[in-house]
């Protein structure tokens, strides 16, 4: 699988985790049961297990590393912890609370038995989008919680982006991406904005 041309399919910009038809197949491939080997400091041991999970989905390892190889989980729970505000952490957990429930009525069984596939089934729920319903999504995310009709899609799309956001920010600005994916120069010297990725092979982390 290759990253790059994965990630261009997304629907939605960096921000929100609405995805097309052809991405949700691609996530397929990667079967890795998550395990959590590592304590939470803000997740519970059911959120934390879902973050892998969808985290895995997001960023799954191929020819190179993966977002797990990485602990990006950990780096989320760090920021929800260390950095997220206390509505915005309340949103998260809200999200994750519903997300769990319609999971387990969607399989009947508890969030800890559920494999990859049934997440992916849940997640296309939320990803099979028209162009239309992605622009509701964003104008939804722009929302106040208070002022909101339908808190659940409200509170899922704000805990699925934050996931979302998060994994690519944790993955991208990792040492090893940074050093050996992507194109790394210690000592830039000219830089030109307009030059075509597909001339330089890879975006510069720096």
């Amino acid at each position: 699988m290759k990253r790059r041309e994965l990630l261009k399919k997304t629907a939605l910009a960096t921000g929100c985790i609405v995805a097309t038809p052809t991405l949700l197949e691609l996530f397929v491939s990667c079967q890795k049961q998550p395990t959590l080997n590592w304590k939470p400091l803000f997740l519970d041991e059911k959120q934390a297990y879902v973050v892998e999970i969808l985290v895995d989905l997001i960023l799954p390892a191929s020819s190179t590393v993966g977002a797990l190889d990485l602990q990006v989980p950990k780096f989320i729970d760090l920021v929800l912890n260390d950095v997220l505000p206390k509505n915005k952490q309340a949103i998260f957990t809200k999200g994750a609370q519903f997300f769990h429930h319609k999971f387990e009525v969607m399989f009947d069984k508890g969030i800890l038995e559920g494999s990859k596939d049934e997440f992916l089934i849940l997640l296309s729920k939320y990803f099979k989008l028209s162009a239309e319903d992605q622009k509701n999504v964003f104008k939804l995310l722009e929302k106040d919680e208070n002022s909101v009709e339908n808190m659940e899609l409200y509170a899922i799309y704000n805990y699925l982006t934050c996931i979302r956001e998060y994994t690519l920010f944790g993955y991208y600005t990792s040492k090893k991406v940074g050093t050996e994916i992507l194109n790394y120069n210690p000592i830039p010297v000219e830089y030109n904005g307009c030059v075509p990725v597909s001339e330089v092979g890879n975006s510069s982390s720096i």
